[in-house]
């Protein structure tokens, strides 16, 4: 059971990736730098620090630490509560490519459906005794 969570972390921590990666991909291609945009743009400093915490908690549920799991749902509904402020304050503007196609269609999906694995197997009972 452990062995196949920690697959799931990992899985879970490469599909993050990939949306990030669209992310600064999809602001590099779309180039809206407008210095009225710049000043409100809070949300892509809180959300590299939120993507650093993010993997943090990543690493310390693969090693099995009680602050893995005791962050990892609120670090979920973070991510969740981010997404909807940066697009309040600052809409993002979306190339449709391939790419998006890929991460809105697929990879997104998949990570909050793993989310949601990961969060089920934290409460079990075999893996909470793991990481005491």
């Amino acid at each position: 059971m452990e062995t196949s969570f920690k697959k799931l972390i990992l899985v879970k921590s490469f599909l993050f990736l990939l949306i990030v990666f669209w992310g600064g991909y999809n602001s590099a291609m779309v180039n809206t730098n407008s210095s009225s945009e710049n000043v409100t743009d809070i949300g892509s400093v809180l959300f590299l620090i939120f993507s650093i915490l993010y993997m943090l908690n990543a690493f310390f549920l693969i090693r099995l630490k009680n602050l893995g799991r005791l962050t990892y749902l609120p670090l979920v509904l973070t991510f969740i509560f981010l997404g909807f402020i940066s697009e309040l304050f600052n809409p993002m503007q979306i190339k449709n490519d391939y790419f998006y196609l890929f991460i809105f269609y697929i990879v997104s999906p998949l990570f909050f459906i793993m989310q949601g694995f990961v969060l089920c197997i934290l409460m079990s009972n075999r893996v909470r005794e793991a990481f005491n």
